[in-house]
């Protein structure tokens, strides 16, 4: 069950994916879900996009082009800004410092996805 659209209505998600085709999907699924939704593409990019604007909430790829993902994640934790890990890495790969993140597997389910960026939309938090 997808979570209540009221509850994203507005909310801007940073989706950071380097798979073209998967970024695409994210962007699809969260944009039907209410959510507005800014792609990065590599840890670069998502860098510049979190310079530019505050994100209620963030998806990110572990490994991505330009390397692991762990710098935006320290950017977010030190925003207060929610995040979850959504990769196809193992959970043992994560650093200590995030190991209390939500990680959700590749392949996942759609709505489990939903579900935890909701939370963390609705509690300020990683859920």
């Amino acid at each position: 069950m997808s979570p209540p659209v009221s509850s994203s209505t507005s909310k801007l998600i940073l989706v950071v994916e380097d798979e073209i085709e998967l970024s695409r999907l994210f962007i699809e699924v969260l944009s039907g879900a209410g959510y507005t939704v800014i792609p990065a593409y590599s840890v670069t990019d998502a860098l510049f996009a979190l310079a530019d604007q505050p994100f209620d909430a963030a998806i990110l790829d572990v490994e991505l082009r330009d390397g692991a993902v762990f710098p935006v994640a320290d950017r977010l934790a030190r925003l207060g800004t929610p995040y979850l890990f959504a990769s196809a890495v193992y959970l043992q790969a994560i650093p200590s410092a995030h190991k209390g993140i939500p990680f959700v597997s590749k392949p996942f389910e759609i709505d489990q996805l939903l579900s935890h960026v909701d939370r963390a939309i609705r509690t300020g938090k990683a859920a």
